[in-house]
């Protein structure tokens, strides 16, 4: 009970006098009718409510029965992490009783939050604690409609959980999905089918189009940024709580939502300041807030298609036609695992072969066991957390010694975990199934002949390929496509200025930089990831400071 209590209290806290004369100062008089709404959910641009008189009702009404949330009354505020997102509400509001607050605007709010310390922590701390006991509390909110194992299902629900969209998967194999289905009038071949907002429908929708259905989508501002990133894992987000609390403009660009690779991990446990460890999603999450609190933009999904440098100024083309402007660039765009190499198994792609593993994946073969390939980190925590999602999971290695490419301790946790069974010297030769996945049938390395295994889905985490393919020839990679930088872009004739050399992570072209996982000889992990997008921050003051 006193857990219950202490949550309630981060999440909905009574604002001091000091406080709200504070706020007061910065805001306009609202008043509001009995039962006249405040905003509606799908509202966007919403201000920041802090009652005075009167109370303010919390609606949820993404079913057909509305339901009460909470009550808010005098110096207590609304909102939660959508407005630093700038995106739509997910609940509507309703004066109970005549009511007067204090309304403050969208960019007053935010001055709040990077100049307040005090007040600033505890909103950010109400806005996501609400947000969580949002998702956690039954929350229908967008609804899916899909059969499992179907991969455009997949992908949208990635899509949500990674730009925390509460949503409701609706099982259309399940008598009461099909009910669903058919009170809505929705046909089979218009799954995945998602109903948003406001009754906006969406039959087989691509991420661009759900976004657009959802109001993630929005116009980029045309005068040009201090730095432009292309990428929203861990060195993409470091240098934009960098660059925007250190006054650069910054943006922040990916195609699918903050968190890249690192953010589809299960667990990461050696990340310094956080002992008990967190999800990549976790962890992905508190570092876009951080940005946005200090004043970075983040647009999602948005694919840049080119680059190219002018007088100096760098534009960037996206696949929706934006240009955006940028004095200098950061390349963040990390790498994605090899594809299986086995013939055919395409076609299993996000029905049964996975190349991530989030809480979205392990449901897919919660009842079967699952096989892991790969002898990393990521593997690791991927084995660790289908262990204990699922019937069991099994390692296949390459090679004999786990410890190879993994930390000790995450080898120790695997060798001495009852529902882990770890293969050696064994490579996947083929994927066998019919409508679903049934296993894979083994290549034995070392003894010769083959073996089955029988699992219901197959996790890949094999090598890495960067995502480098649309730069262009001016910005040069080494012999596997990695970003080369500092002295190694330096040496490799590319680099085009007489009066200095580059930056440590500037590429062969300059004021254009490259971190994280994307750039040539890396080491891996999130740490050094977060150090680079750091150091591109320093290197883009230098820059910026000789134009």
């Amino acid at each position: 009970m006193a857990t219950v209590d202490y949550v309630h209290h981060l999440a909905f806290p009574k604002l001091s006098d000091s406080e709200v004369e504070c706020l007061a100062g910065l805001a306009t008089i609202c008043s509001f009718k009995d039962g006249e709404l405040v905003f509606q959910a799908g509202q966007r641009g919403l201000p920041f409510y802090v009652v005075e008189s009167g109370e303010i009702a919390i609606v949820d009404e993404s079913t057909d029965v509305s339901k009460t949330i909470v009550v808010h009354g005098r110096r207590e505020f609304t909102g939660d992490v959508s407005l630093l997102t700038d995106r739509p509400a997910a609940i509507s509001a309703y004066a109970k009783g005549d009511t007067r607050a204090y309304c403050v605007s969208p960019g007053e709010l935010r001055r709040v939050i990077q100049e307040i310390p005090d007040l600033s922590d505890k909103l950010l701390e109400a806005f996501q604690t609400r947000r969580i006991m949002l998702e956690r509390s039954g929350f229908v909110g967008v609804r899916v409609f899909g059969h499992l194992g179907d991969p455009d299902l997949t992908e949208i629900r990635e899509f949500f959980d990674k730009n925390k969209v509460p949503h409701t998967w609706v099982d259309a194999d399940e008598p009461d999905g099909q009910a669903a289905m058919k009170s809505l009038g929705v046909a089979p071949d218009q799954l995945p089918f998602v109903s948003c907002n406001r009754g906006t429908r969406s039959p087989r929708p691509t991420v661009t189009r759900l976004a657009e259905c959802l109001g993630l989508k929005r116009q980029i501002r045309t005068e040009p940024f201090d730095l432009v990133i292309v990428g929203a894992g861990p060195a993409g987000l470091a240098a934009a709580v960098y660059g925007a609390s250190e006054g650069l403009s910054t943006i922040v660009l990916d195609r699918f939502g903050p968190g890249g690779q690192a953010g589809t991990s299960s667990r990461i446990e050696n990340y310094m300041g956080f002992p008990a460890g967190l999800t990549g999603a976790d962890l992905a999450n508190r570092g876009y807030l951080q940005a946005l609190k200090f004043g970075a933009e983040l647009v999602a999904p948005v694919e840049v298609r080119s680059i190219s440098c002018e007088d100096k100024m760098h534009r960037l083309v996206l696949d929706d036609g934006q240009v955006v402007s940028g004095r200098t660039v950061l390349i963040a765009t990390g790498a994605t695992y090899q594809r299986l190499p086995v013939a055919g198994c395409e076609r299993w792609d996000g029905a049964g072969i996975f190349y991530s593993c989030t809480s979205v994946h392990a449901r897919s073969c919660k009842n079967g066991r699952a096989a892991v390939v790969g002898g990393g980190n990521s593997a690791g925590q991927a084995a660790m957390f289908l262990a204990d999602h699922t019937a069991g999971a099994t390692l296949l290695l390459r090679g004999g010694d786990i410890r190879k490419s993994m930390s000790d301790y995450l080898a120790r946790r695997i060798e001495n975990h009852e529902k882990i069974e770890v293969i050696r010297h064994v490579e996947v030769d083929a994927v066998e199934g019919d409508r679903t996945l049934r296993g894979l049938r083994l290549r034995k390395l070392t003894e010769g002949g083959t073996r089955e295994l029988d699992c219901s889905a197959v996790f890949v985490f094999i090598g890495a390929q960067p995502r480098t393919g649309w730069l262009p020839p001016s910005i040069a990679v080494d012999a596997k496509g990695f970003i080369l930088t500092g002295a190694d872009a330096a040496r490799s004739d590319h680099w085009p200025l007489t009066d200095r050399e580059p930056c440590t992570v500037e590429t062969t072209c300059p004021g254009v930089f490259a971190a994280g996982d994307v750039r040539s000889n890396t080491t891996k992990r999130v740490a050094f990831a977060v150090g680079d997008g750091a150091l591109a921050v320093t290197c883009a003051h230098r820059v910026l400071a000789e134009i």
